[in-house]
């Protein structure tokens, strides 16, 4: 069953790369271009699973938001703290400490931006999470969209290099799209492509 599942996540990956490739000689500003695509089709199915096998690491300012949310101190949070590049973060064990019995996430209103972004983020560098149900239904949905709509896609790529160009070079931007999971350059690029 599994075996079946990784071969079938790999025939739809392999498509979606095949037919986002042609929309722009820059391949990051066609695979970023095409991730916005799928975000617009990807409906999470509530599984947890990105919770079990992807627990998310927080910022310091998030940190001090759960503390806050849950009423409890940082360090009684079960959260390991480290530092990295003369900054504050902390991560969370397998499966997140957050996710609850009945697969809900306990601080949802407040997330982290890795929480939020998922599995945006990794569809933004190539990578495809293979235990995420969701993700092989939006990538085959996209394919198919691009595959219908490759003239159009370009255009709309042109006219938004710029906000492609910024999620490639400016950290503030980049981090801005992940914490509002990207809706605003899915939005501006189907209101574009329905122009």
């Amino acid at each position: 069953m599994l075996h079946a599942h990784l071969i079938r996540l790999n025939e739809i990956s392999e498509k979606f790369f095949r037919t986002f490739r042609p929309l722009h000689e820059n391949y990051w500003f066609a695979l970023r271009a095409s991730v916005l695509v799928v975000i617009h089709f990807f409906k999470c199915e509530k599984c947890g699973n990105c919770c079990r096998y992807s627990p998310p690491v927080f910022c310091e300012d998030e940190v001090i938001k759960i503390s806050e949310y849950l009423g409890l101190a940082i360090e009684n949070l079960p959260l390991e703290r480290y530092e990295f590049l003369s900054k504050t973060y902390y991560k969370a064990n397998s499966p997140c400490p957050f996710l609850t019995d009945d697969n809900k996430c306990s601080i949802y209103e407040i997330r982290g931006r890795a929480c939020r972004a998922f599995p945006h983020e990794w569809l933004m560098y190539s990578l495809v999470p293979c235990y995420c149900p969701a993700i092989p239904k939006a990538l085959e949905r996209a394919a198919d969209f691009i595959a219908n709509h490759t003239e159009d896609l370009k255009r709309a790529i042109a006219m938004m290099e710029n906000e492609l160009r910024l999620l490639a070079s400016d950290s503030k931007f980049k981090e801005q799209m992940r914490s509002l999971e990207y809706s605003p350059l899915v939005k501006k690029l189907f209101e574009i492509l329905n122009d």
